[in-house]
């Protein structure tokens, strides 16, 4: 009761509207991200600036299909090059790691790997068109299974319900359909026919319990309940979409749909509704035609810069006294401005301290003052206003005898693929000069033998005159 009459109080009770407000104004204004593959690169744009990021990761080549997993602000994408593989990093770029490999049986260019990630079980789930299979593996690589296998078409995309426990997907083969079944494959039934349309992407909207897909043949976007009910069409018109998505997959509403235009090249929104004209969001978006796949999160990204690289340090004398000149190469520092932490660790100790700070403003090169004869170890940290980077700091370790030159390991990383690359360019060099050769010289056989041939018949020709 005691507790009821203070609320009674006006000063309190402004404290409480004042609260409330604060935070249903955070979540309308929530900062929302968009994350989507195109071949060889994965972006993130956040929608609120319009700050577009290609993350720095390597070795992507076939990559289309995108999924997050927001308990550990994961992205996955799948990549059908090589056999196919599933693989996931933070949005800075960080902790990357391949979770599963080899779903195909042999290397097949155009397979489907749409992939869905269910966050309450820690587990993922994609379609392997090669083979008309659906699988699953735990997040952590473990328990690979196939969930679904017989009377298969052409299974494309794949959407998990995480809440109820179920499995969608579309299956555009002979006869386009939209099933669905337990994440453990049991219940497996057909929610919609889709005998006359031909559909290439599915999305779920659990919070609405609808499903979305598109039609090229009406160019029509389409919607039903989750049971496969009051099958209707939200929007007309819209003949070039390669894919859909819904905004409030990891927040408590969603309000709009958006698809991927691949022939205006951008991101087009509506209200969920479709009652009103699409709005643009992003344009114009590079190799825009291999864009089918986009997810939207919540939240704000802050990424520490990635590590410096090309390490170095020049070792040499000036007047009797040891000098060291650090030189480096920055990595991508996310559009922030960065500075540069140069730390030493003596031989026998653990902590590393800082000597030297260099502002963002400044040339990529410090010199120091060291001793003669004294072993050395350094490191050099990339920093900005979130912090410093958090792996593969660029170390260099060595004794101040005689001048030299020291490099980072990851330089004698880098070095091999240097020098293949050279090779190759050299061998194709080497080739093409022989292959220009051997024309020359069969042109210049051919030229010989018709002159001879030439020479015989004006003889011949000649000799029975005379």
């Amino acid at each position: 009761m005691g507790a009821l009459r203070n609320l009674s109080r006006p000063w309190i009770i402004a404290v409480c509207l004042s609260v409330c407000l604060k935070n249903s104004v955070y979540s309308d204004y929530e900062e929302q991200v968009m994350v989507f593959a195109n071949r060889t690169n994965i972006h993130w744009v956040n929608q609120n600036t319009r700050e577009h990021h290609v993350m720095p990761l390597e070795g992507i080549t076939e990559a289309k299909y995108v999924d997050y997993d927001p308990v550990e602000n994961m992205v996955y994408w799948s990549d059908v090059h090589h056999g196919g593989s599933i693989s996931r990093a933070t949005l800075c770029a960080e902790e990357r790691e391949t979770i599963v490999s080899d779903i195909f049986i042999q290397h097949v260019k155009a397979a489907f790997v749409s992939i869905a990630v269910d966050a309450r079980r820690r587990a993922i789930y994609w379609t392997n068109s090669a083979s008309d299979l659906i699988e699953r593996v735990n997040l952590d690589g473990s328990n690979r299974t196939v969930i679904a296998e017989h009377d298969m078409g052409s299974p494309i995309d794949v959407e998990v319900d995480s809440h109820a426990g179920f499995l969608y997907w579309l299956d555009a083969g002979i006869k386009p359909r939209i099933e669905s079944c337990s994440l453990s494959g049991k219940g497996r039934r057909v929610l919609l026919d889709l005998k006359d349309q031909y559909p290439s992407i599915l999305e779920l909207d659990v919070q609405t319990q609808a499903l979305y897909w598109n039609d090229k043949n009406t160019k029509q976007l389409f919607t039903a309940r989750m049971d496969g009910s009051s099958m209707k069409v939200l929007k007309s018109s819209i003949p070039h979409i390669t894919g859909i998505f819904i905004e409030g997959l990891y927040r408590p509403v969603g309000n709009y749909i958006y698809w991927i235009d691949w022939w205006n090249k951008d991101i087009e929104k509506i209200p969920i509704s479709g009652q009103e004209e699409a709005s643009v969001i992003l344009s114009p978006i590079k190799d825009m035609e291999d864009l089918i796949s986009v997810k939207v999160v919540s939240g704000v990204v802050q990424c520490p810069p990635r590590p410096a690289y090309k390490f170095k340090a020049f070792t040499y004398m000036v007047n009797g006294t040891v000098r060291a000149k650090f030189t480096w190469e920055a990595g991508y520092g996310w559009k922030i401005p960065q500075y540069f932490e140069l730390d030493r660790r003596d031989v026998d100790s653990q902590i590393w301290v800082e000597v030297h700070k260099i502002e963002a403003d400044s040339n990529r090169s410090v010199i120091i003052a060291l001793e003669h004869s004294q072993e050395y170890q350094f490191r050099l940290r990339a920093c900005n206003t979130y912090g410093c980077s958090r792996s593969n700091t660029p170390e260099v370790k060595f004794t101040t005898d005689s001048a030299s030159v020291f490099s980072s390991s990851e330089e004698h990383y880098n070095a091999i693929p240097t020098l293949l690359k050279t090779g190759i360019i050299l061998g194709g060099v080497i080739v093409s000069i022989g292959i220009l050769l051997g024309i020359w010289g069969y042109w210049r056989a051919r030229k010989r033998k018709t002159n001879r041939r030439y020479r015989a018949v004006r003889y011949s020709t000649a000799s029975y005159i005379t």
